[in-house]
Formats: C-alpha cells, structure tokens, sequence
C-alpha cells in the first residue's frame, strides 16, 4: 500500500512538472507522427512486391510495429526516464548526486525505477493501440476474446522482461562511473519493427534467446492471431521471472560498489 501511494505521488508530480511545458505536447505529436509513418513506409517497402513475407502478411506486419510503439512507449512513461538517469556523464551517479537517494527510507531499486514518469507518453501508447486495432480490422482472423486476454498477458510479459534489461544495464553504471549503455538496448529494438521470423535464422535465434525481442514483440501478436505455441509462452513466462531476479540481485550487488561523493 505504501508504495501505491508512493507511485501515485510521483505520477502526480511528473504530471506537474510536465504540464508546465505545454509545447512538450507536440513535440510529442511530431514524434509519434513521424516515427509512425516511418514505420508505415519501412512496411510498404517490404511488401511492395510481396503479399507475404515468410507467413507474415501486411496487416500482421503492422500489428507488430503497434506492439513495438506500445512497449517503447510504456517503457518512455514509467521505466526509462528514471532508470537513465543513473549513468552517462552528468547522471547522478557521475555528479555524486545519488547520495540523496541513499538517505532516503525507501527500497532503492524501487525509487530508482518509478520515480518518474513521462505524461505525453500516454499519448503514444494510444497511437499505437489504435496502430493495432487498425491493423487487426484487416486481418483474415477472427480474434476472439481469450486471444486478447493472452495478448494482454504476453504485453506484461514483454514489459517485464524489457524492465529487467534496462535495470540490469543501467546498472553497469555503478561499475563505471560516466559509463551511458542504455543506448545498446534502443539500438538492438529497432529491429522489432518487424516480426522475428522474417530474419535470417541466426538473427532470429540471437533475437529470440540472447536479446529476447522476440518474446517482446512478436510472441505477442502471434498470440493475437492464435498463431503462438502454449511453450513460447511458459518459456516467455519463465524468462520475464528469471530476467527480473537476476537483474534485482545485480543492481543490489551493484549498488554497494556505489561511492558516496563525500566520501
């Protein structure tokens, strides 16, 4: 219960914060406007001579490009802009600033992780709902209701797993002072614009069992269509509770090679 209250005051303060800047409302919008019809065009080209691109139609296509918005953009609201703000030069572990995150009575890797939010992402987590609802209105599949129950479920499932990721490499901060990595994991989901399974097979495999995009973005859809197996998804399941213990256990380990800067 405390930490409800606790989530609740940092959302209302970031909505503070960031309703004071109103112009950051259609920065936003350009944002997700542009990125979204780059991400149309990529699609376009893919099946300007192709109706299907190893079993994956246009509109299934699309589909995983809104569940890619959808997990980056759920990512940008509550996960990233606290987690970032560890490492790189200047980030609070560089400046000695995290001190005051010491002192505070409150379990570390909690307030690390949610003490803000990013309001206007809300906006892009709607893009890419309606990107997704578009997309399955034109897809040869009826999508019945236990369907988008396992869809709702592989989304945590994805959002848990990406949690553990960043946690776990902004936590190489501690390692390395000035040290800014998050940038690896932005490059590397890039490719989940696209299903997996239109890679090459080693891609796909690293995809999939190294960095687990797969499981991010496309087991996802391939639920919606009915299309996933019951294994991807207990294999999913599993990795999303191994993923967040090991990366817990790492940023506690981690956070005792922490330096107070008055030290």
């Amino acid at each position: 219960m405390r930490h409800l209250k606790l989530l609740y005051v940092f959302i209302r303060a970031s909505l503070f914060n960031e309703s004071a800047f109103r112009l950051n409302f259609f920065v936003n919008l350009f944002s997700v406007v542009f990125g979204l019809l780059g991400g149309i065009g990529g699609i376009y080209i893919l099946y300007a001579n192709n109706e299907t691109l190893n079993g994956w139609t246009m509109p299934e296509t699309l589909a995983v490009l809104g569940v890619f918005m959808l997990v980056q953009a759920i990512a940008a609201l509550c996960i990233n802009p606290s987690l970032n703000k560890l490492g790189g030069m200047g980030g609070e572990l560089d400046s000695g600033t995290f001190d005051y995150t010491i002192l505070r009575p409150i379990n570390k890797q909690f307030y690390v992780s949610f003490r803000e939010w990013s309001i206007w992402q809300l906006l892009h987590i709607a893009v890419s709902i309606g990107v997704i609802v578009f997309a399955v209105r034109f897809m040869d599949h009826v999508i019945s209701g236990g369907a988008i129950l396992l869809f709702l479920y592989c989304i945590i499932v994805s959002i848990g797993i990406l949690y553990s990721i960043t946690l776990f490499v902004n936590a190489i901060a501690f390692w390395y002072h000035g040290t800014y990595v998050s940038w690896i994991i932005n490059d590397v989901m890039q490719a989940g614009r696209y299903p997996i399974g239109i890679y090459p097979q080693r891609l796909r495999l690293f995809l999939t069992w190294v960095f687990p995009l797969g499981f991010m973005v496309s087991v996802p859809v391939e639920a919606l269509l009915h299309r996933t197996e019951p294994f991807m998804v207990l294999a999913g399941t599993g990795l999303m509770v191994v993923s967040l213990v090991l990366s817990s256990l790492f940023f506690r380990i981690s956070l005792r090679k922490y330096s107070s800067a008055s030290s």
